[in-house]
């Protein structure tokens, strides 16, 4: 089997805007630094990250959010939120710079999408992306941008099916609730769920909505879960939704909150679980995408994605930590293993195959609605139905009447369905703004995207 080929989305900017988020201070340079001193990034491409547009933003959010951000320009320690923070922000800290911070986040992933787009990629990593609580109205649960919803539109612009796949500890509900009238984006999501848990959702009977009805499904997961029981339905349950849904694209959110340890976890995984499962997705070899997520024992989420780069790029690692200038923070043993607790793993097998029998029956109630014509023969269709006779300059104009009508609409109703005819529109767009990479200067004047 043919390597795959890898880019790893990195700039000082996305690194340095990471670094300042309250709830992972300082935790996206240590992921980076153990990244380096294994020698991980000799093996891939790193291609640099430039910040999304208020464009790209307002795919997903509104303006009234985006606009309020914008006003967030110096956050000091005797800053008082106002009314407008409450509904914003909630329970996010406002920072100082709180816009170019998000157009900074959502642009690595909005650039790892744009890999895949170019081909220039068939897995595309960004550890600093996956804020998958943030929702279209507000920021959510530490996340100030959803920057997964950004990087799939774009990600369907190419690829009309996209499979989100969530390994967080916590339910990514911002994702599921963008598309939950959707049949074109299918939400899976492994969590713990409990009483009093945040963010609550993501129960087995959450299975979209509407016309989304059956395309989201989630694995409502007791305490102290191990590799074992994750292993164990992710075997059962991702080939049949993958099979059912045949995606042209994966996104995959890896959140390392779920590994042993973590102060907001709760489970009791370590590195080896999130590699089995994530070698089920590469076997696949569909573009994928690779996402950070949660992750609040710095070290531990350093582990974890510089153990799954090394598993896409089939490098083999030391278990010893090599030195380097945060070496000490990886004590007292500074090995690369993260240790399972001894906490019991509250979920039985009886428990487990009931769950998957219900996400089986759930799926043969939708079978025949499953849009299953090959990738090409799709686009065509598509092209067909959203495209008339006028010329593609007509139809991306996003000052006209049609379009502006459509984004009243995606406002007032919700963003799942209107974001195909979107999408398909920014596509045919005029294209003006290359994917930069340091090491491959030459494509400046070959790879231009839409902007």
């Amino acid at each position: 089997m043919n390597k795959l080929k890898v880019c790893y989305i990195w700039d000082e900017n996305l690194i340095q805007h990471c670094d300042r988020l309250p709830a992972v201070v300082g935790r996206a340079s240590m992921v980076h630094n153990l990244i380096t001193v294994y020698g991980l990034l000799k093996n891939v491409q790193v291609v640099r990250s430039s910040p999304a547009t208020y464009n790209d933003l307002k795919s997903f959010h509104s303006e009234l959010y985006l606009d309020h951000l914008k006003k967030l320009t110096d956050v000091d320690d005797d800053y008082i939120p106002d009314s407008q923070d409450e509904e914003y922000v909630y329970d996010c800290p406002p920072v100082s710079d709180m816009y170019q911070l998000v157009t900074t986040i959502a642009g690595g992933s909005i650039t790892a999408a744009k890999c895949l787009l170019l081909g220039i990629a068939d897995v595309a990593i960004n550890w600093c992306g996956g804020w998958h609580h943030a929702q279209r109205f507000g920021a959510e649960g530490f996340c100030y941008v959803n920057d997964i919803v950004l990087a799939i539109e774009k990600l369907r612009q190419k690829f009309p099916k996209v499979l989100y796949i969530d390994l967080d500890v916590h339910h990514g509900n911002g994702v599921q609730d963008a598309y939950n009238l959707s049949k074109s984006v299918f939400t899976l999501s492994f969590h713990k769920h409990e009483p009093g848990f945040y963010p609550g959702t993501g129960s087995i009977e959450d299975t979209g909505s509407l016309s989304g009805k059956g395309y989201s499904c989630n694995f409502p997961l007791k305490s102290g879960y191990s590799d074992t029981t994750l292993q164990y339905v992710f075997e059962k349950t991702f080939p049949m939704i993958y099979s059912k849904f045949l995606p042209d694209a994966i996104v995959v959110q890896c959140g390392a909150d779920a590994l042993a340890h973590d102060p907001h976890g709760g489970a009791s995984m370590t590195t080896d679980g999130y590699c089995k499962c994530l070698k089920h997705v590469l076997d696949k070899r569909k573009p994928t995408i690779l996402l950070g997520g949660g992750g609040y024992k710095h070290t531990n989420a350093a582990r974890l994605w510089t153990t799954l780069l090394a598993l896409v790029t089939g490098d083999e690692l030391d278990e010893n930590i090599p030195e380097h200038d945060q070496w000490p923070s990886y004590g007292p043993d500074y090995s690369l293993v993260v240790e399972p607790t001894l906490a019991k793993d509250t979920n039985s097998k009886e428990y487990l195959d009931k769950y998957i029998a219900i996400i089986e029956s759930n799926l043969n109630c939708i079978k025949g609605e499953f849009n299953n014509e090959p990738l090409i023969k799709r686009q065509k269709m598509e092209d067909k139905k959203y495209f008339s006779s006028e010329s593609d300059t007509t139809k991306v104009n996003t000052n006209d009447t049609k379009h502006n009508e459509e984004m009243k609409r995606s406002e007032k109703d919700g963003f799942a369905e209107n974001c195909s005819l979107l999408g398909q529109r920014m596509f045919r767009g005029s294209y003006s703004k290359c994917i930069e990479t340091p090491q491959l200067e030459d494509l400046k004047d070959v790879y231009e995207f839409v902007d």
